[in-house]
């Protein structure tokens, strides 16, 4: 899947992370940024892949800079911080998916917006477990709770993660993205029959990644995703006749401080 952070996601985000050259700073704060390079399916369940630019813009505290946080996370603004828990906001944006090639005849899905909560658990030092739940507001209305567990490590320069993730999507999320409707089914050359996807277990898989402290404020990243689709989602003719359940992704880029 391809979820692009813009100021809340596609290219910015209000999450934490950070570099560069202006003084940015605002009630002490600051701006931080990412830029990638990423390599991911089309659309969600396709077997074609596509290279696109993605991003973030962050708020943070200078000190945050080099707090965790993984590639996947959605865009989020802390409301309370401390070593062990903190929650806050959640955004994140999905890319449109269109009608055409080997989804001719279906109905066009725009940018797809969302918005919720998150909370982040430290247990120990180098284990962090992540919740988000988010819920469309824009293409989509339906329910996506992610949940993650990362173990984290920094040799020297290097901070090295991986670890496990599970997605669950309600029947709204899951109908959006993998139904066929009856129109769609005439009007598609591929699709004969309807199809109604209901909610439940979305995908599974696991996610690594690295950064290098390149100067004070830069850091290099390269991050890699693998995704199992379940259920109704893995079920849909969409993904058994023109896709593929295995969803994999790789990015790279730099992250940086604005100040």
């Amino acid at each position: 899947m391809k979820s692009i952070l813009f100021a809340t996601t596609g290219c910015l985000s209000l999450c934490a992370g950070g570099a560069s050259a202006q003084s940015l700073t605002l009630f002490g704060y600051n701006l931080t940024a990412s830029l990638q390079a990423a390599a991911a399916p089309s659309w969600q369940g396709s077997k074609r892949y596509s290279v696109f630019p993605s991003g973030n813009v962050a708020v943070t505290h200078p000190w945050q800079f080099d707090d965790f946080y993984a590639p996947d996370d959605a865009a989020s603004l802390a409301l309370v911080n401390t070593k062990i828990l903190s929650f806050g906001v959640a955004a994140a944006i999905l890319e449109d998916r269109g009608n055409s090639h080997e989804l001719q005849g279906m109905q066009n899905i725009g940018w797809a917006g969302e918005a919720g909560g998150y909370a982040n658990i430290w247990p120990t030092p180098w284990m962090r477990v992540r919740v988000e739940a988010l819920k469309g507001l824009f293409a989509e209305d339906g329910l996506r709770v992610n949940v993650g567990s990362d173990l984290v490590t920094h040799p020297g320069k290097w901070t090295f993660s991986a670890g496990p993730r599970f997605s669950w999507a309600d029947d709204h999320y899951t109908g959006t993205y993998f139904s066929i409707t009856p129109a769609e089914a005439l009007a598609s050359p591929r699709f004969q029959n309807p199809y109604a996807a209901r909610g439940g277990p979305l995908s599974a898989g696991l996610e690594a990644s690295t950064e290098y402290k390149w100067r004070p404020r830069w850091r290099l990243t390269l991050s890699a995703n693998y995704n199992r689709l379940l259920d109704d989602a893995a079920a849909s003719p969409i993904v058994r006749q023109v896709g593929s359940a295995d969803q994999f992704s790789v990015a790279g880029g730099i992250r940086f401080m604005l100040r």
